[in-house]
């Protein structure tokens, strides 16, 4: 590929747009975050521009001296029509004045028309087109448009698994643009926390059983919660001093999860702790007695990999993305099964050497996927893109 070597001395311009993030961070919003910081951090080639909301202070890097914070308000911009306005009237001004040269937008929607900068679009899942019941139907129509857009006209295509890449290919065919599988990572210090005063006012204020199987994650239909509660209904009929902790922001299938926990005789045995803070996750890891994900598709996993990290003996789906996740230092179910999810619990629970033998390899495992790793391939994409002339394919 041909270099344009006079910019290569110049500091890259670069405009990440973040507007699409949530300020309770579950899967995209930590991704975000942590891309974000570690970008920023020791990329000095290059001169940042963070487009974010005025209501979260998770992205305020303002402090550092490659970076320029643009808020807007979040009181308009939270908003889906709003924002899109902003995307696509007022963002591609912004990347002219400024004279950008990377616009990265991080929740696949992105400017159509940019005049010159040249867009990078992460794409994290595909469940707007295998999944769409789990999903609001405008939200649908919207990023369905957005992610066919991105395989015609972004000039780059972040993906955060090979799954995600293979389900995007086989659905909507090679994207234009180049294509690279950049996954996940987990703070390098993220490890075993075992502290019993701190898991003691943890279980205190979310009024948790001692002992327990722990789930994190949002509340959401394809997380397979209905069947995990199935799966371990038969668990607690064996073991009466488990119990099962769900953690994550509540979503709105919360009322028939509450039904199935009474249809199943689980009142008291089963705790609704909501959104959890990032410091309390490792706590809850390193005190659970086992840790099960049964989603039914996910673009990464970021829970699995995080438990892994912290020692958690971990269970979860045989699909998508989650076996690139966990290789070999989990149990890897069928999430249709609630046998085997049961069977797999109550064999956990009892044997001591396999628990040991997970956890040993949920560490080394754990060791392959860094945030530091995520920001410099997405960096490097940022360079190879800078680095090829405006008529060069990519």
């Amino acid at each position: 590929m041909p270099v344009d070597v006079s910019r290569s001395y110049l500091p890259m311009k670069i405009l990440i747009d973040a507007t699409g993030v949530t300020r309770q961070k579950a899967g995209v919003g930590v991704y975000a975050k942590n891309l974000i910081h570690h970008l920023t951090e020791a990329n000095r080639d290059m001169e940042i521009y963070l487009l974010v909301q005025d209501d979260d202070p998770e992205l305020d890097f303002s402090g550092r001296p490659n970076v320029t914070l643009l808020r807007v308000p979040a009181r308009y911009f939270r908003h889906l029509l709003p924002r899109f306005l902003l995307e696509q009237l007022c963002l591609p001004f912004l990347l002219w004045r400024l004279k950008i040269e990377v616009v990265h937008s991080l929740h696949y929607a992105f400017p159509y028309l940019t005049l010159g900068t040249r867009r990078v679009v992460t794409v994290h899942d595909m469940t707007f087109f295998s999944m769409p019941e789990v999903h609001e139907r405008i939200k649908v129509l919207y990023f369905r448009f957005f992610i066919r857009a991105a395989g015609r006209s972004a000039d780059a295509i972040v993906f955060i698994s090979r799954s995600a890449q293979q389900d995007f290919v086989a659905r909507l065919g090679e994207p234009r643009g180049s294509s690279h599988v950049i996954p996940h990572g987990k703070d390098e210090g993220l490890g075993p926390r075992c502290d019993p005063t701190q898991f003691a006012l943890i279980r205190n204020k979310y009024a948790m059983p001692e002992r327990f199987v722990l789930y994190i994650g949002t509340l959401e239909p394809r997380k397979n919660l209905e069947r995990l509660l199935t799966s371990f209904s038969a668990v607690a009929t064996e073991d009466a001093s488990i119990g099962l902790v769900i953690a994550g922001k509540m979503g709105w299938m919360m009322g028939s999860l509450a039904g199935t926990v009474e249809r199943l005789g689980l009142t008291g045995k089963v705790t609704f702790t909501g959104f959890i803070l990032e410091e309390e996750k490792p706590i809850l890891l390193s005190h659970c007695a086992l840790f099960v994900y049964p989603s039914l598709y996910e673009g990464f996993g970021l829970p699995v990999l995080e438990a892994l990290a912290c020692g958690a003996p971990t269970i979860t789906s045989r699909v998508s993305s989650l076996p690139e996740v966990a290789g070999d230092a989990a149990l890897l179910i069928d999430p249709l099964d609630t046998s085997a999810l049961s069977f797999a619990m109550a064999s956990l629970l009892r044997d001591d050497a396999l628990r040991e033998g997970l956890r040993s390899r949920g560490f080394e495992r754990a060791k392959q996927f860094t945030w530091r790793s995520t920001a410099e391939g997405t960096a490097n994409v940022y360079r190879l893109l800078r680095n090829a002339r405006p008529t060069d394919p990519v």
